[in-house]
């Protein structure tokens, strides 16, 4: 660990060395160099990948301590839900989520059990647990943001702040447990998972979504790739890497998805675009991802990523493994 006093770095930011957190001995290539393309934030960073698992991960990476200079305030997910629409046309918005789970437009599918208690990881400023709540579940959360954590207080959830490796136990064994697009900013995923575990009745579900680093626009973007968003995606999962970290904290992944959605392949096509100044390209990529004479174009386009398993957002379900249950 080093302490950065270079300018092309924030203040403040340290910088830890880390290996393959599957217990493989060390053995990396280094896949591509990038910076923080969502915020602008300084500094450049590398992505290798373990060649023993296939793993990749951003190494080295900003400590525990130090990673929270690269989620500024404004960070998209810790936004509260105040589209007035949601307060005044509920009933519109029910038919609306009916319909999308209904053709797997769903993009925070849970399992059909019966509701009981959920626990959210990375629940930012609470949109999910308050729509768990009026789908009949008992929710508590889990967040990293302290604003985003205390808006989400302020709306009436019980939310701890903090990372899931230094959090206390949640309240109760949860039915569910949700991450939804959390394990890739995770400083150590095993202790994570194993945390998790506990947390989880033995017959529950660990569900959530993780970018696809196998998608097509992984290389064909290589540093413009969306989901890419170094430093605070630490971990970049294929299938088969997801499988096995699970696998290596106790977890048998039952169920492996891709959501159908474009927005991956078109924020990735829009970064590239302007770095490249191709203006008149541009215009018709930000047409595409904004107009809503163009939503019946996304929709299709994510239905066809989705069905080709390219659409770079993996929606996984896991269960724990039981400890009868032979090795494979």
């Amino acid at each position: 660990m080093s302490n950065m006093t270079d300018t092309s770095y924030p203040p403040g930011l340290e910088l830890e060395d880390r290996t393959c957190p599957t217990g493989c001995m060390p053995s990396d290539e280094k896949v591509l160099e990038g910076r923080d393309r969502l915020h602008g934030v300084p500094g450049r960073f590398t992505l290798v990948r373990c060649r023993a698992c296939g793993l990749m991960r951003t190494n080295p990476r900003p400590t525990p301590e130090t990673i929270g200079l690269y989620y500024p305030n404004d960070y998209a997910p810790y936004k509260p839900d105040d589209n007035p629409r949601t307060k005044t046309r509920k009933w519109r918005h029910r038919a609306k989520d009916r319909v999308g789970r209904f053709f797997g437009r769903d993009t925070r599918r849970l399992p059909d059990v019966p509701p009981g208690h959920l626990l959210e990881i990375g629940c930012a400023s609470g949109n999910f647990l308050i729509e768990a709540k009026r789908r009949g579940w008992s929710t508590e959360g889990i967040e990293f943001s302290e604003a985003a954590a205390e808006t989400a207080r302020q709306r009436g959830l019980h939310v701890q702040t903090g990372s899931v490796e230094t959090v206390v136990a949640p309240q109760k064994q949860a039915d569910i447990v949700a991450a939804w697009m959390v394990l890739e900013h995770l400083h150590d995923p095993l202790l994570a998972l194993g945390k998790i575990r506990a947390w989880l009745k033995p017959d529950g579900y660990f569900v959530g979504v993780v970018p696809d680093a196998s998608a097509f626009d992984h290389r064909l973007f290589g540093p413009h790739w969306y989901a890419l968003q170094l430093p605070t995606h630490l971990y970049h999962f294929t299938p088969n890497s997801l499988r096995l970290l699970l696998y290596r904290a106790g977890w048998e992944l039952v169920q492996l998805r891709w959501q159908p959605n474009a927005m991956n392949l078109l924020n990735s096509l829009d970064d590239w675009l302007q770095e490249k100044n191709r203006h008149n390209l541009l215009r018709v990529a930000r047409w595409l991802k904004h107009a809503k004479r163009a939503g019946v174009l996304r929709r299709w386009l994510g239905w066809v990523l989705g069905l080709t398993r390219q659409s770079g957002r993996m929606e996984f379900w896991a269960r724990p493994i039981s400890k009868t249950k032979a090795e494979p």
